[in-house]
C-alpha cells in the first residue's frame, strides 16, 4: 500500500490562512441555510424558493472558499477548497439549469440544491477547524512574567534599598534572603547556600554556593543570607532569554498541513477525468449535437461524485486516536507531529523527569558493623523527619515504608550543603555529606567514595552508623524505548543540565551513548537549531520549563506531564503515564492511522463512484433528492465504522 505523507513541504493553501472566526459565522449560518432549504424540499415549497437560499448561501458562506480556490489555482496548488468549489459550484449550476430551462438535463435527479448545501456546510465545517488547529499550533503564552523576580536589595554602604529588578545594574552588590528568588544574573560574594536551579538547569537537587559561584536569576535561595555581585541584569539574564524566545518566537516547524488538502489534490484529477470521460462517451454513443443534453451527466459526476465523506477521512480517525491514546495516557494535542516522530533522524531524551522519574528514592541502606539496617533509618529518620528538601523527603518515604517510627527531637540545625545536626534526647545526630562527617573527626566507610549515587552519611555520638545512597530511578521500559528508536535507525542523545557523573550513570543505565551534560537551556535549543539547518529532522523529549525552548525549536515535541509542571500545552505530546513505553507506541499508533486514513479515503471515493454510477445506471428513471443525501449518509458511516479501528492503538 502506497505511504501518503500526513504533512507535506509545499506552501499553506489559501484557506488555512483564513482566521477561524471567518469559518465559524459562515457555518452556522451555512446549516441555517441547509435546515431552510431540507424544509422546503420536505413541504414541496416552490423550486425558485429553493434556489434563492443555495445561491445565498454560495454569495454569503462559500464566498471564502471560492477565493481561497482563486488564490490556490494562481498559486499552482490543488488543494481541498479547490475541490469544494469545483463540486459544489457543478452542484448548483446542474440545479440551476434544471430548475429554469425547459429542456431538461440528462441526470438522475432533478436537483441537487440539497446536496450541495450540505457539501458547503461540511466544508466550511473542515475549513474552520483546521483553521482553529493551526491558530492553537502557534505558540501564545500568558503570565510568563510571573516566573520573574519583581525586586532585590540593593546595599548602599551599610544600608539596603529595595529596587524593582530591573533597576539593577552590572557591578551592584545585593542580598538576597532565604526564600526569595534572586532578581539577577551574579556571582557569589559572601555566604554560603544553598539553590534551587530546577527552573533554569532542570536539576530536582538544590546546588551548593560558595563563594566564586555563579547564580542565575529567578533561581531560589533556600538556606542562608547571600551577596551577590550582579554580571547580567534581568534583561540579558539567562531565565529572561528562556521567555523572550518563547513570548516573540514562533515554533520552528514544518509548513502546517490537512490530510484533506494533500488528498484533494490526488482525488480532484481524478474526479475530472472520470466525469469528462462520462461526458465524452455519451457523445460519442449519442452525437456532439446533444452536447447541452448530456453536460448534466458532466455536472452531475462533478458534484454527485465528490464524497461528502471526504471531510471525514482524517476527522473520524483523529477523533478516535485521540481518544485510544488517553487510555495509555497519552495527550496528543498536535496529530500532524506523529508523522514527524516517524521521519526523525534525531531524538533528544533530557534526563531529569524524562529518563527518570524527576523524584530522588533511596536506593540502597548499609549498615556498618553490629548496626543493623532499622537502626540506621530509624537514626536518620528522626534526623530527617522535620527538614524540608529531596533528601528527607526520599528518606521519610523511606522510613514510612518500612514502618519507622521516629523519635522527638529536641533541636535540630540544618547546614547548607552539608547536612543535618540533631538532638534527640542525649544523643547528638549527624546526618549529611562524607566530607562534614570527617570535618568532625568521624571515620566513614571506604565504600562510600566508590558509590556513584548521591550518599548521606549517618553518626550518633561520633560513632558512624552507616550510609544510604540515593538516586533518581529510571522509568521503567527506557531500556526498551531506546533499543526501539535504535533500531529504527534514530540518533539518541542524552541532553541535561545535570553534572557529567549523573548524566552519564544515567546514560549507561539506558544504554545511550551520545551525551551533553551542564546544558543550559540556550544551549540546547542552539543544538537543535543547528541539526535542523543541516537538514535533520529532530524531536526532542523533556520535561520542565528548562527544556521548553528545545522542545519548540524541534520538529515535535514530547513532554513528560508532572504536578508540579505548568507548561505542558506547549508541546505537541503530553505522556501522563509513570513509564517510557508510551513514546514507543507514538510510532504504532502512526503506523496504522496512515493506513486508516487511507483505507478512508479509497473507500469513500470508491463507493461515491459506485453510488453516482448505480443512479446513472438507473435512468431514464428519476430519483428523488433524498437518494443522493441517503447514500452520502451511509458512505459517512462506513468511514466511521473503519475509524473506530483507532481505538484500540496497540
Amino acid at each position: 500500500m502506497t505511504q501518503l505523507p500526513l504533512m507535506s513541504s509545499r506552501p499553506d493553501p489559501a484557506a488555512l490562512s483564513v482566521p477561524s472566526r471567518a469559518y465559524t459565522y459562515r457555518f452556522f449560518l451555512s446549516a441555517c441555510f441547509l435546515v431552510l432549504i431540507l424544509f422546503s424540499l420536505t413541504f414541496r415549497h416552490s423550486t425558485v424558493g429553493i434556489f434563492i437560499l443555495c445561491l445565498m448561501d454560495f454569495l454569503f458562506c462559500a464566498d471564502v472558499l471560492v477565493r481561497s480556490a482563486g488564490k490556490d489555482i494562481w498559486a499552482g496548488r490543488m488543494s481541498f477548497a479547490v475541490l469544494v468549489t469545483l463540486c459544489a459550484g457543478a452542484g448548483f449550476l446542474y440545479s440551476t439549469l434544471n430548475t429554469f430551462l425547459t429542456v431538461k438535463l440528462y441526470g438522475p435527479v432533478q436537483d441537487l440544491f440539497l446536496y450541495t448545501a450540505l457539501l458547503i456546510t461540511l466544508a466550511l465545517w473542515a475549513e474552520r477547524r483546521l483553521a482553529r488547529e493551526k491558530e492553537k499550533a502557534r505558540v501564545f503564552i500568558k503570565k510568563l512574567d510571573d516566573f520573574l523576580p519583581k525586586s532585590g536589595r540593593l546595599c548602599v554602604g551599610r544600608h539596603f534599598r529595595k529596587v524593582f529588578a530591573g533597576e539593577l545594574k552590572t557591578g551592584d552588590l545585593i542580598l538576597v534572603k532565604p526564600g526569595e528568588r534572586l532578581p539577577a544574573d551574579g556571582i557569589l560574594r559572601k555566604g554560603k547556600t544553598s539553590i534551587d536551579e530546577q527552573l533554569i538547569t532542570g536539576n530536582m537537587l538544590p546546588t551548593s554556593k560558595i563563594v566564586g559561584s555563579h547564580v542565575y536569576a529567578g533561581t531560589l535561595n533556600k538556606s542562608a543570607d547571600v551577596y551577590i555581585e550582579v554580571t547580567a541584569v534581568l534583561a540579558d539574564s539567562a531565565l529572561l532569554s528562556v521567555i523572550n524566545a518563547i513570548k516573540q518566537g514562533e515554533r520552528h516547524r514544518s509548513t502546517f498541513k490537512s490530510v484533506l488538502d494533500i488528498f484533494s489534490a490526488w482525488l480532484l484529477p481524478l474526479l475530472v477525468l472520470a466525469a469528462g470521460g462520462a461526458y465524452a462517451a455519451l457523445l460519442h454513443a449519442y452525437g456532439a449535437a446533444h452536447w447541452f443534453t448530456y453536460l448534466g451527466v458532466l455536472l452531475f459526476v462533478l458534484a454527485g461524485a465528490c464524497p461528502v465523506a471526504w471531510v471525514f477521512i482524517a476527522v473520524f480517525p483523529f477523533f478516535f486516536t485521540r481518544t485510544g491514546a488517553r487510555r495509555e495516557k497519552i495527550k496528543i494535542q498536535n496529530m500532524y507531529v506523529l508523522d514527524e516522530l516517524s521521519r526523525a533522524d534525531t531524538v533528544f531524551f533530557d534526563k531529569t523527569g524524562t529518563l527518570t522519574y524527576g523524584e530522588l528514592r533511596v536506593s540502597g541502606i548499609f549498615p556498618a558493623e553490629k548496626v543493623t539496617k532499622r537502626q540506621l533509618l530509624t537514626t536518620i529518620a528522626t534526623a530527617e523527619q522535620l527538614v524540608d528538601g529531596p533528601f528527607a523527603d526520599a528518606i521519610n518515604l523511606c522510613a514510612k515504608e518500612h514502618k519507622i517510627r521516629t523519635k522527638r527531637l529536641l533541636c535540630f540545625d540544618v547546614l547548607p550543603g552539608l547536612g543535618v545536626e540533631a538532638t534527640c534526647g542525649e544523643d547528638k545526630i549527624l546526618a549529611g555529606r562524607t566530607q562534614w562527617l570527617e570535618e568532625r573527626g568521624i571515620a566513614t566507610s571506604a565504600k562510600v567514595a566508590t558509590a556513584a549515587e548521591a550518599v548521606v552519611c549517618v553518626a550518633r555520638n561520633g560513632q558512624f552508623l552507616g550510609y544510604l545512597t540515593l538516586a533518581d530511578e529510571l522509568r521503567p521500559g527506557a531500556k526498551e524505548t531506546i533499543s526501539l528508536l535504535k533500531s529504527l535507525g534514530k540518533d539518541i542523545v542524552l541532553v541535561s543540565g545535570d553534572n557529567e557523573t549523573s548524566v552519564a550513570v544515567i546514560a549507561q543505565a539506558a544504554g545511550i551513548e551520545k551525551v551533553n551534560s551542564n546544558v543550559l537551556p540556550k544551549t540546547k535549543a542552539e543544538i537543535i537549531t543547528n541539526l535542523r539547518n543541516l537538514g535533520k529532522r529532530v524531536v526532542m523529549v523533556g520535561d520542565g520549563f528548562n527544556d521548553i525552548i528545545a522542545l519548540l525549536r524541534a520538529d515535535a515535541g514530547v513532554v513528560f506531564a508532572s504536578g508540579r509542571n505548568m507548561y505542558n500545552n506547549w508541546v505537541d505530546v503530553i505522556v501522563k503515564g509513570r513509564d517510557l513505553f508510551p513514546v514507543s507506541y507514538l510510532f504504532t499508533i502512526n503506523k496504522k492511522l496512515r493506513r486508516v486514513v487511507l483505507t478512508n479515503a479509497v473507500l469513500s471515493v470508491l463507493l461515491s463512484g459506485g453510488w453516482a454510477a448505480w443512479l446513472l445506471w438507473h435512468m431514464p428513471h428519476a430519483q428523488g433528492w433524498a437518494q443522493p443525501i441517503g447514500g452520502a449518509l451511509a458512505i459517512v458511516l462506513v468511514v466511521l465504522l473503519n475509524s473506530m479501528r483507532m481505538m484500540k492503538i496497540k
